[in-house]
């Protein structure tokens, strides 16, 4: 029963949602929502998120993220003249969809892929959809210490004459269970994960001559996030409250600008 309730959910959320980053980790059954905080390029927003990770054995799941934008705002300042103005941007709704799959052959060596549709009206940027495939190693440091590894290849597909170039990236993460009781699966549970990717061609406008459909976007970056989580016994499956931190759209050799901070509870299903 518990298992058609969250195919049911996974249907329901593969329609639109965020890309998540995150450690990586074995398939699982799961499922989680929180409050999420972000600021990038000036725009402070805030969404209700969702996701659910369905495991039909040890080496196959489904999984997907949602994310529902409630309001975002733009703070506008000029200091020249002492000007300060905070800009409604009306931007509400959904955001990106995002549906995967993982397949691990083995217990320690995998592949993630993944598709992200184009967003409703809660985003304004990244509005291509996009093809993904990450091979994953894990590696058991110790029984309460799991560490993670992939490669990353993401592919975009051609929209309104616009083709963004392919994109590669390097992840590492871990997962820490501290003070685990690994019969009940309650306790601490610390996460991080930092990516690094960068864009290996440039996007193309083809609606320019051909000596000028490039556009100049190539670029590196890193995105890291770190959580901490306490699972509880109260049910009769383990649940889980966190808090989240994570720095997205950085740059190697500049100044960070984004930020985002989530609140959730997640469910270790049987």
């Amino acid at each position: 029963m518990i298992h058609l309730l969250l195919i049911v959910a996974l249907l329901a959320a593969s329609a639109f949602a965020t890309e998540p980053l995150r450690p990586a980790l074995p398939p699982q059954t799961t499922v989680g929502v929180g409050a999420i905080a972000e600021l990038r390029d000036d725009v402070y927003s805030g969404d209700i998120g969702w996701n659910v990770e369905i495991a039909t054995c040890d080496c196959f799941s489904l999984y997907t993220d949602l994310s529902y934008r409630l309001v975002s705002y733009e703070w506008d300042t000029m200091w020249h003249d002492q000007r300060h103005e905070a800009v409604n941007l009306q931007v509400n709704g959904m955001n990106e969809s995002f549906v995967g799959v993982k397949f691990f052959p083995m217990r320690w060596l995998g592949v993630v892929a993944n598709w992200r549709f184009q967003p409703g009206e809660g985003s304004r940027v990244e509005r291509f959809n996009r093809l993904g495939v990450e091979p994953t190693i894990l590696y058991w440091f110790s029984r309460g210490l799991l560490l993670g590894y992939s490669m990353q290849y993401y592919t975009f597909v051609e929209n309104e004459n616009f083709q963004p170039g392919d994109e590669i990236g390097l992840k590492a993460s871990f997962v820490w269970n501290l003070l685990w009781d690994y019969a009940k699966r309650t306790g601490w549970r610390i996460g991080y994960a930092f990516l690094y990717r960068w864009r290996v061609e440039e996007s193309k406008n083809f609606n320019m001559l051909k000596a000028y459909q490039k556009m100049d976007d190539a670029y590196r970056g890193f995105r890291m996030r770190g959580d901490v989580s306490y699972y509880f016994g109260w049910f009769p499956f383990p649940l889980g409250m966190g808090m989240a931190y994570e720095m997205n759209r950085g740059e190697m050799f500049g100044f960070e600008t984004g930020h985002r901070v989530e609140l959730y509870f997640k469910a270790l299903m049987p």
